[in-house]
């Protein structure tokens, strides 16, 4: 029962029949109260015309009991309207008074019995009429006018029984007992139909998305015709799995190069000791530990920028702090070079961040740098305003303006000068590209005035007067 109203389409039809049901029932039972004292109101109405132009005619001539219908109807001051309105009440109400006054207006066979109902205040019909044993209010609507008649003052009485209203009001509650329920049916069963045709390309989204599995991410949920919020969300969906698509894509695609890269230097390494090892007398260890340890260097750079490079990818990152700039570029230059390295222009320049990824940027850099340059490295640092920029130039083929964006690719390689041939895995500039943005900062390529290549970082600067909290 729980997992039946789980479901949308039940909660859904449920409610609005539920509301449409209360609503409908509150309003015919408003409907009946309103008919039932409309007419309630126009028969007290009634009366009281037919009580208020009877007083009239009695004021008049003291003696209604000689006045028929007739003539009461076409006496003077009854207007067309009202003639209309007493004709009908004449017919079906009764007339009656009560008080001292009544006397002579009765009909009663003997004087005693007119003395009688005098003395006792008992009704006394006039026209004919025959009262009940009690007129009572709940079952009559009753108007009285107090008339001054020649014999005393009197109290007509014009009633009129409500069992032709009540018979009215029964058969429009019976209407209504059979109309109320059938609309609301009605009413439920638009709404579960509504609601199934409106879910129905829910169910098919769903239904497609449990057959997507990571090998058939090509596949996509059906949109449906109507351009509503069902039709937004399938196009939203359609969406994310096409980024979902590319991200697995690149997944793979950077576990294939990665696995390519990391191949190199161990390959390398095993050569070196398998060769080693075949001519163990005539081989040079010393030289086979310098070249191990190299290519040891270059798996352990290689391993460490793939490391931080997936780690700003999934969106962590490692405590902030203020960092000079400056202490870290003169730190890592100062081991050997295989060219010169001119540092004269390297100044203070402090920013918040990572220490650890903000040298992997100067490190990278720097290496990419020396591996192209053919004479000369020149690293330089400023701060202009609030932007920190650090310039690693070399005297290099340079990169072309149509490639400058591609090297910044992760294992990007160039067809011509800056290759593969150089020793660089192709991950360096990519990471340096990343860490910069995570810093709010930028990265860019440039020609260099030695002849090569100008990579320039930006960084957002903190002043003199800064602390890292409020940055």
């Amino acid at each position: 029962m729980r997992r039946l109203f789980d479901s949308v389409r039940v909660r859904l039809t449920a409610t609005v029949t539920l509301v449409f049901g209360i609503a409908l029932s509150l309003a015919a039972v408003g409907m009946v109260r309103q008919v039932e004292s409309t007419l309630v109101n126009d028969l007290r109405s009634r009366n009281d015309t037919v009580a208020a132009a009877l007083g009239d005619v009695i004021r008049a001539t003291g003696n209604p009991v000689t006045i028929t219908d007739s003539q009461l109807i076409t006496s003077r001051g009854v207007t067309p309207e009202d003639a209309a309105i007493l004709q009908q009440g004449l017919n079906e109400s009764l007339v009656y008074v009560q008080g001292p006054g009544s006397v002579g207006m009765s009909q009663a066979p003997s004087l005693f019995d007119r003395l009688r109902r005098s003395v006792t205040g008992e009704a006394i019909p006039l026209f004919g009429k025959t009262l009940p044993a009690r007129v009572d209010q709940e079952q009559y609507a009753v108007s009285q006018v107090a008339v001054a008649a020649p014999n005393g003052d009197i109290v007509l009485s014009v009633a009129s029984s409500l069992d032709p209203i009540r018979r009215t009001v029964d058969r429009v509650s019976g209407l209504l007992l059979f109309a109320v329920p059938s609309l609301v049916f009605l009413v439920g069963a638009a709404a579960w139909m509504m609601t199934g045709r409106t879910l129905r390309p829910v169910s098919a989204i769903t239904g497609r998305v449990q057959e997507i599995t990571s090998s058939t991410l090509d596949q996509r949920v059906p949109v449906p015709r109507i351009d509503d919020e069902i039709g937004q969300l399938a196009r939203t969906m359609n969406a994310m799995l096409d980024r979902l698509e590319s991200a697995a894509a690149n997944q793979k695609q950077f576990v294939s190069d990665a696995s390519h890269e990391l191949r190199s230097p161990v390959a390398a390494i095993r050569a070196q000791i398998e060769i080693a090892l075949l001519h163990p007398e005539s081989a040079d260890w010393d030289e086979v530990g310098r070249t191990v340890l190299a290519e040891d260097e270059r798996l352990a750079r290689l391993v460490d920028n793939l490391l931080a490079l997936a780690r700003l990818e999934e969106g962590s990152s490692k405590p902030s702090s203020e960092v000079d700039l400056d202490e870290l570029v003169h730190e890592l230059l100062a081991r050997d070079f295989r060219v010169p390295v001119d540092r004269s222009g390297v100044v203070a320049g402090r920013v918040w961040g990572v220490q650890d990824e903000l040298v992997s940027v100067i490190r990278n850099l720097v290496d990419n740098a020396e591996r192209h340059a053919t004479s000369k490295v020149r690293v330089s640092l400023a701060t202009e305003g609030t932007i920190a920029r650090l310039t690693v130039e070399d005297d290099g083929p340079g990169v072309p303006p149509d490639q400058r964006a591609k090297v910044f690719e992760r294992f990007a390689r160039l067809e011509e000068g800056r290759s593969r041939d150089a020793g660089g895995a192709g991950i360096g500039l990519a990471l340096t590209k990343r860490v910069a943005e995570s810093h709010g900062g930028r990265v860019w390529i440039q020609d260099s005035p030695l002849g090569g290549a100008s990579f320039l970082v930006e960084l957002p600067a903190l002043g003199a007067d800064d602390d890292g909290s409020a940055d």
